[in-house]
Order: structure tokens, then C-alpha cells, then sequence
């Protein structure tokens, strides 16, 4: 005759939520480095109680670890933490400033072109409708010339202020 099994004991459900708030928790607590004190690609450094110079190639981790090489050579450390090294030698800091965009000039005056065609263009067909109409009906149309001239010159004084933007 068999023994009857017991059923295995129902394991109690994974609070996920709990341990994701943990984790972040602990990742939070875990120190970052200054700006002047994170370590840079260039950067001189020993570990430990080590006397061979090694220099970082890489930074991890919000300046927390580090890959190291031993210059002249194919040896390498990688993911090294900061904690561990001592620093021989330091780059020259850089303050970090926004990198400037790079500007196609020829893009934007070709855009400009393709604007000033559609918009000028379309306008001055449009008054010159509005003004046979007008004509038709005995109406001065003097008035839509003076526009069409401010128009064509507020055009031309913004194309202006662009390219001397663009020079610079």
C-alpha cells in the first residue's frame, strides 16, 4: 500500500511592489560623487595597495565604478569601485556647459527659401485677386501695394536678422 504525499506548502505570493521600494531605497543611499571629485577617462590611479599606475578608460555608474588599463599594455580591470583607487594623477576638470547645437546653414537658408516662396508668393497672388475684384467692383486698391511692400520688407528685414544669426 502507498503512502499518501503531502501537498507541498503554498508559498506565500512575492510582494513585488515591496521589494522594488527596497531596492530603489538602497540604490539611493549608495553615494555619488561630486563633480569635482568624480573620476574621468584619463585619470591616473592605484589600487589599493598596488604600485602599478593604471588609467581609466571608462566611468560607470554615475562615477561609482571604473575600467582601468595598464598603459603600454592589453591588461585590464574592468568595473573597478571608486572606493578602491587612489588617484596619482587627475585630468583637468571641465565645467560642463550645454553643448552648443550643430546648425546646417545650408538647410536653413534652403528652408528659408522654400517659406519665403510659399508665403510671399501665395500672398502677393492672393492681393493681386483681391485687387482685380476690387477693380471690378471701382474700388482703390492702393492701399493693398503699401501692404504688399511692408510685407516684402518685414520679410526681408527678418531673413536678415537670421543670417546675421547664422554668422555668428
Amino acid at each position: 500500500m502507498a503512502t499518501k504525499r503531502k501537498p507541498p506548502k503554498k508559498a506565500e505570493p512575492l510582494d513585488v511592489s515591496a521589494r522594488l521600494a527596497e531596492a530603489l531605497a538602497e540604490k539611493q543611499q549608495t553615494e555619488s560623487h561630486a563633480h569635482q571629485d568624480a573620476p574621468v577617462v584619463g585619470d591616473i590611479v592605484t589600487v589599493g595597495t598596488g604600485k602599478s599606475e593604471l588609467r581609466i578608460t571608462k566611468v560607470y555608474d554615475n562615477g561609482q565604478a571604473v575600467d582601468l588599463e595598464l598603459p603600454g599594455t592589453n591588461l585590464e580591470r574592468f568595473r573597478v569601485p571608486v572606493e578602491d583607487l587612489d588617484f596619482v594623477e587627475r585630468q583637468p576638470r571641465k565645467p560642463k556647459e550645454p553643448p552648443k547645437p550643430k546648425i546646417d546653414v545650408a538647410e536653413v537658408r534652403e528652408h528659408i527659401a522654400a517659406v519665403h516662396h510659399s508665403i510671399i508668393d501665395h500672398i502677393n497672388g492672393e492681393i493681386a485677386i483681391l485687387k482685380k475684384y476690387l477693380k471690378s467692383k471701382g474700388i482703390s486698391s492702393g492701399s493693398l501695394d503699401e501692404f504688399c511692400k511692408a510685407t516684402e520688407a518685414g520679410w526681408k528685414d527678418a531673413v536678415e536678422a537670421i543670417e546675421d544669426e547664422l554668422e555668428d
